[in-house]
């Protein structure tokens, strides 16, 4: 459910936040700052940094599981 939830959520999220994009004329490193530090892009940003942290950690413990018990 907790899946089906955090799924949800993200993508109403990044529908959102990729709605417009500065013109084709803007530089890449504009362009960038501003899907990453837009103010109205903050909360995506945040939710995928927050996620890519949990991910991580879940990983890494899964594999300090499995290396302390192989099979």
């Amino acid at each position: 459910m907790r899946l089906i939830l955090s799924l949800c959520l993200i993508s109403g999220a990044a529908g959102l936040a990729g709605a417009h994009t500065l013109s084709g004329d803007e530089s890449l490193p504009l362009q960038l700052g501003h899907q990453l530090l837009g103010l109205h892009h903050l909360p995506l940003t945040a939710i995928l940094i927050f996620g890519g942290i949990v991910l991580y950690r879940s990983l890494h413990r899964s594999a300090r599981r499995n290396s302390k018990h192989p099979r």
